[in-house]
């Protein structure tokens, strides 16, 4: 006969839940300011402003480390957990800016003018910036309601050891500043898209990926651009000359 087995009377162990971790959430306000920039050779531009913001948990918080050996600022993100606790994840470089004359994220940002199709959709990138650096530091207030709102500036320079932005906070990047262009250099008259998209690649890790671009419709006549509606360019009765 076979013996009975014993009965274990451990018990074992509740597994520990993993710590909540406190991400930005990075946004694009719509952005506003436009104008046309003519230079001598028929050169064209289209100059904007622009705001990033932090709708998150958590702030966005870069630091830099110097790679003597490489000759670069490596960028790594920090990641805020619960209990205090913060963890490292590499998400980029600092580099100099050349005319700003600090220290800049790279590839942070990216401006595309669209086409329209007949039926108002997007049809195809026109014109497009490169993924513009951004030196990122608090300084217009967007969502003071939000919960975890910092009162207080926590990030104010452009420096290669830490840059950020607070939750609640906002980096504007205003028209007159180097970059802020579009080259629309023979664009023909008409009614466009601007998208505007923070964090292009998802190189920096944030709550959610898909909020991350605004959308505004301009009108380019002559010398003039405007921003206008999606119901003011269907009142005009966009067809095949002003949409593609």
């Amino acid at each position: 006969m076979l013996p009975t087995p014993e009965v274990s009377s451990r018990v074992e162990p509740e597994p520990i839940p993993p710590l909540a971790v406190y991400l930005p959430d990075l946004r694009t306000l719509t952005p506003f300011d436009f104008h046309l920039q003519d230079l001598p050779g028929g050169w064209r531009f289209l100059r904007l402003a622009n705001t990033i913001w932090n709708s998150g948990q958590g702030p966005l918080e870069l630091i830099g480390e110097v790679n003597t050996d490489e000759s670069r600022v490596l960028v790594y993100q920090q990641i805020f957990t619960e209990n205090g606790q913060q963890r490292k994840n590499l998400v980029g470089e600092f580099v100099r800016h050349p005319t700003h004359d600090h220290w800049h994220f790279n590839q942070f940002t990216l401006y595309e003018l669209w086409s329209l199709q007949p039926d108002h959709s997007l049809g195809n990138v026109v014109a497009s910036s490169d993924k513009l650096s951004y030196c990122m530091m608090d300084t217009d207030i967007v969502q003071r309601e939000h919960p975890q709102f910092a009162p207080l500036r926590g990030y104010v320079g452009c420096n290669q050891r830490r840059q950020g932005l607070s939750v609640g906070w906002g980096d504007t990047y205003h028209s007159y500043l180097d970059g802020q262009t579009l080259d629309i250099t023979g664009l023909a008259d008409g009614f466009y898209a601007l998208v505007s998209t923070v964090n292009p690649d998802g190189a920096v890790l944030e709550e959610n990926y898909r909020n991350n671009s605004a959308q505004v419709y301009l009108q380019l006549s002559g010398k003039r651009i405007k921003q206008v509606t999606l119901k003011e360019i269907k009142m005009a009765g966009c067809d095949a000359s002003l949409c593609e």
